[in-house]
């Protein structure tokens, strides 16, 4: 569970959840107990798949980012804007194209 909130926290995702979801992986990890409550457990369960849900979703917005960072970087290298470069190695940008390229093209068909 501890790594799954230190992915979490280098992915972002882990301040994607409220207060509370936070506090009771937080004190899930931190306190040497058995959970015998099935309702604490379903909880705990339903928390981690929220944070694996929004892991996936940013990874694939980065992954499909990063390859239009970087044709549209070498596009506008070639056309004379030398401070292009940077684009190919900003993560921000690469997720916010990621994100507004896969919710742009759902419903719709490739030309």
């Amino acid at each position: 569970m501890r790594k799954t909130i230190t992915t979490s926290k280098r992915r972002g995702t882990w301040f994607s959840l409220n207060r509370t979801e936070r506090s009771i992986l937080y004190l899930a990890t931190r306190l040497e107990l058995k959970f015998s409550s099935l309702d604490l457990l379903r909880a705990l369960t339903s928390i981690l798949k929220k944070l694996e849900q929004h892991g996936e979703t940013l990874y694939a917005w980065l992954q499909r980012g990063i390859k239009l960072a970087w044709a549209f970087s070498e596009f506008a290298v070639a056309s004379g804007n030398k401070s292009a470069r940077s684009w190919r190695n900003d993560r921000s940008y690469a997720v916010y194209l990621g994100q507004v390229f896969s919710n742009g093209t759902r419903g719709r068909s490739a030309r």
